[in-house]
């Protein structure tokens, strides 16, 4: 792996982190009737919990990264897959407001983009199974 995408990649992830840290303080530190008026329903705990998690996570996935390499794609993949998943399930149950109703189609171009970009930047699936596939079958 090139050093360029080496750092790109922990960039990426950092990015992620800082993200999730600013929005975990957002939810800690607003008034409850700003989320209402942004069509965002839930607990104060869960709301700044999940975002504070999400930052730890990948935080941590960007020191491993950094640390690791590509023998870390398969945690970066998977807490990616795992975290749009996340936010689907937010949007879904937490989210009342016209404007998220009307605009889930754009949602999910974001996530399946989001996805697309984190396998890209980190190097692609072939290195999430460090060709697996490819030596069982005697091909390598």
């Amino acid at each position: 792996m090139s050093p360029r995408r080496h750092a790109l990649g922990a960039l990426w992830l950092a990015y992620f982190a800082l993200l999730n840290a600013l929005r975990a303080l957002y939810y800690g530190l607003a008034i409850p009737p700003a989320w209402a008026e942004e069509g965002i329903h839930g607990p104060w705990g869960y709301l700044a919990g999940a975002a504070g998690l999400w930052a730890v996570i990948f935080g941590g996935l960007a020191v491993l990264w950094w640390c690791r390499g590509r023998r870390a794609l398969r945690w970066a993949l998977g807490a990616m897959a795992l975290y749009q998943a996340h936010i689907w399930v937010h949007r879904l149950l937490l989210m009342r407001s016209p404007f998220t109703a009307g605009s889930h189609g754009f949602a999910l171009v974001i996530s399946l983009l989001t996805l697309l970009l984190t396998v890209g930047i980190l190097g692609g699936i072939r290195w999430a199974w460090d060709g697996a596939e490819v030596k069982k079958k005697g091909m390598s």
